[in-house]
């Protein structure tokens, strides 16, 4: 009996110890966690390594999309397709849905560089200048200085937020406020003045995947943009047709 005893008293001052090896493992595991805590990057740093890995990605794909759009204004409200990332001739093949002059069309462009074509209902692309409509040339979104990629070094007090799921990527946010100058240089919308609250999701190895845009592209209220970068360096060949 004396025995059981001593060795049940044994075992219960061992307990606390093992406690607290425990919760000292926990907490060890914790401080070198996922997120921005492990990298142990500020939210700044983890946006100039996205920056540098879509400048330096050769290729992407991209997805727009966007809400809260005044279904009679005139502007793009979505876009897909491939571009070819390019300081020198940036490209772009897929689709661009807009509307115009209060008509809402989805058309083919193949855009090089300055140069944009359109299948405006014939079967064969012609040459189009979508200045004429005050378009953005989706070519342009693939430029590593003005493009999607320049947003990143001009986002304004950018702040870490928490993880959201994108399919079966896990995403760290990174808000903060861009120049509404670079918005409207970008889209071709919005009066070029005050801010406009972005938030972005980079992966673990900090590509950006998606920017969430927010303000006043159209008169009236603010509208949402969403652009979402995938197949980064997927081989990509895109000619003027």
């Amino acid at each position: 009996m004396a025995r059981r005893v001593a060795v049940t008293l044994t075992a219960m001052r061992r307990r606390p110890v093992l406690a607290l090896l425990a919760a000292a493992t926990l907490l060890a595991a914790g401080c070198g966690g996922g997120g921005d805590e492990a990298s142990g990057k500020p939210p700044a740093e983890r946006l100039e390594a996205a920056r540098a890995a879509l400048a330096s990605a050769k290729s992407v794909s991209l997805d727009l999309s966007s809400k809260g759009v005044p279904p009679t204004e005139n502007g793009v409200s979505a876009a897909k397709g491939e571009g070819v990332v390019d300081g020198t001739e940036p490209k772009f093949k897929g689709t661009i849905t807009g509307t115009v002059r209060g008509v809402a069309a989805t058309i083919d462009v193949i855009a090089v560089g300055d140069d944009a074509y359109l299948k405006l209902f014939t079967p064969d692309f012609e040459k189009f200048d979508l200045s004429t409509l005050n378009a953005p040339n989706p070519a342009g979104f693939f430029d590593p200085a003005t493009g999607i990629a320049g947003l990143l070094p001009v986002t304004r007090s950018p702040k870490a937020g928490g993880e959201v799921r994108a399919g079966k990527e896990v995403l760290t946010q990174v808000s903060g406020t861009l120049p509404a100058q670079r918005i409207s240089d970008l889209f071709h919308l919005g009066d070029g003045t005050g801010t406009y609250r972005v938030t972005f999701g980079l992966t673990d190895a900090d590509q950006l995947r998606t920017a969430t845009l927010v303000g006043p592209f159209f008169d009236g209220g603010d509208s949402t943009y969403t652009l979402t970068l995938t197949d980064y360096g997927k081989p990509v060949a895109i000619t003027r047709p």
